[in-house]
């Protein structure tokens, strides 16, 4: 493989790796529709709404009348609320019926008061389509306020200054991966590996407790994040491992050329 390819490769990666830290925003529409519906309902207390949204013949009116019970009793109507997209799969069945998809969902709802983990199966085949499951449960991850790259518009100069310093570290990390495959020292596998580790120091404060902790991890991300019940999250990561690199980059190459001359154009590097 060519040192381009190589270089083109590690740069997909790590620009992979760096999104997948801030773009994660899941989006369904036909889910989106349907726990909007959801809530619709249990605001107005519709059971009768619900259940002809279900599957046909999936639950009989006597089960879901109990289970609906259960679920009412933890809902609170609410004139406003946010809805996210934790989790989604789909699966595909084709059989000599036809073919069956099932789309099941978790979505994390906030309201003012409260917050919720609504948990959902939409069924479609040859015999209908509707509700297959759906289940309310209360409590949900915090909600991002600000420090995130998808809450712009929210974010204080200190949390976009802490951001940057994401971007640039990335950045460099690059540039020492490419530098590493075009000179390629001595143990230079090892090198591009190492160049990929962060240095990590975390501070977690939350209205329960306060936790500092620290350690050596791969594409870490440094942000200051706030969330909606109150805790704060800071993490501070250098990329320790292409700052050692670049301390030691003259001393290997130093070796490399040494073994060159010793050895022949054949000695391993």
């Amino acid at each position: 493989m060519k040192k381009t390819s190589i270089a083109a490769l590690l740069l997909s990666i790590l620009l992979f790796c760096f999104l997948s830290g801030c773009a994660g925003l899941l989006k369904n529409e036909r889910m989106d529709r349907e726990v909007e519906s959801l809530i619709a309902a249990l605001n107005e207390d519709d059971a009768d709404q619900i259940f002809e949204a279900m599957y046909p013949n999936v639950v009989t009116q006597e089960e879901f009348d109990e289970g609906y019970e259960e679920i009412r009793q933890l809902w609170e109507a609410a004139d406003s609320y946010t809805i996210k997209l934790a989790s989604i799969s789909t699966k595909k069945n084709i059989s000599t019926s036809g073919e069956s998809v099932i789309r099941q969902a978790e979505y994390y709802v906030y309201t003012p008061n409260n917050s919720y983990t609504f948990t959902l199966a939409h069924l479609s085949n040859a015999g209908g389509a509707g509700l297959y499951h759906f289940n309310l449960n209360i409590g949900a991850e915090p909600v991002l306020i600000s420090g995130g790259f998808t809450t712009a518009g929210a974010n204080s100069v200190l949390q976009w200054i802490v951001l940057l310093l994401s971007v640039l570290s990335y950045i460099f990390v690059l540039v020492t991966e490419i530098d590493i495959l075009r000179k390629r020292p001595r143990l230079f596998g090892l090198w591009l590996v190492a160049a990929l580790a962060f240095f990590c120091f975390q501070v977690q404060i939350s209205p329960e407790n306060f936790r500092i902790a620290g350690g050596v991890n791969f594409f870490a991300l440094s942000a200051f994040k706030i969330y909606s019940t109150g805790a704060r999250n800071f993490v501070l990561s250098l990329p320790i491992g292409a700052i050692a690199y670049w301390l030691l980059r003259r001393k290997l190459l130093a070796q490399k050329k040494q073994a060159f001359i010793q050895n022949g154009p054949s000695a391993p590097v």
